[in-house]
C-alpha cells in the first residue's frame, strides 16, 4: 500500500467522523470520501502514468490546459498528480471530468468493472453496496457507444490487477 494511504488511514482511525455516503447519481459516482482523501488525484507512485480516456464531447481546445495528456484524447495521472486538482478538490464540473474520475473507485478494465481496493470508500462501504452502485454504473456505461466503452477500458498487468483491484463480475463487453 502507498505510504500516503497508510498515513491517511492512521489519521482517520484516531478521529471520529460521520461516514460519507457513496452513490451513483446523474451518471457519476458521488463519493463523499473524495473531499477528505484526494489520494487518487495526487502524485502517483510508479513509472507508468494512469490513462483516463476522454469522451469525444470532452475533447476541446482547452483540453491541453486542463489535463496532463498521453495523447489528444487521453488524460493521465502521473508523479505530478492531476492538473485539475485544486485546494478544495477537483476544479472541473462533473461533465468535464474523464469517465474514470466519474466512476472511481470503480474502474473499467478489460471490458469489466473492478473496485480499486485501497480507496478509503472501498474499505468502509460494504461490498453489497458496491455491487448495487456498480450495477447502476454498468447500466450507464452500456448506454455509451461500444467504441467509447472500449476506449475507456484500460488494461493493467496481472500482478497489479490482483494486488490492487477486486473483480465485480459485471462485464460490459468481451474482446
Amino acid at each position: 500500500m502507498k505510504k500516503a494511504l497508510l498515513d491517511q488511514l492512521t489519521e482517520w482511525a484516531g478521529t471520529r467522523f460521520s461516514q460519507p455516503t457513496v452513490r451513483f447519481v446523474d451518471n457519476y459516482l458521488d463519493n463523499g470520501f473524495c473531499a477528505q482523501c484526494r489520494l487518487c488525484c495526487g502524485p502517483q507512485i510508479g513509472d507508468a502514468p494512469y490513462p483516463m480516456a476522454l469522451l469525444e464531447s470532452q475533447v476541446t481546445a482547452k483540453t491541453p490546459e486542463t489535463f496532463y495528456l498521453l495523447d489528444a484524447r487521453t488524460a493521465c495521472l502521473d508523479e505530478r498528480g492531476c492538473k485539475a486538482l485544486g485546494p478544495k478538490g477537483c476544479t472541473l464540473s462533473r461533465p468535464e471530468r474523464p469517465p474514470a474520475c466519474g466512476l472511481f473507485p470503480l474502474v473499467v478494465m478489460d471490458g469489466a468493472l473492478y473496485l480499486y481496493r485501497i480507496c478509503p470508500a472501498s474499505l468502509f462501504i460494504p461490498m453489497v453496496t458496491w455491487l448495487s452502485i456498480a450495477q447502476k454504473a454498468r447500466d450507464w456505461l452500456l448506454g455509451l457507444p461500444l467504441a467509447d466503452q472500449k476506449r475507456i477500458s484500460i488494461h493493467l498487468p496481472n500482478d497489479l490487477l490482483l494486488e490492487r483491484y477486486s473483480p465485480l463480475y459485471l462485464r460490459l463487453f468481451s474482446e
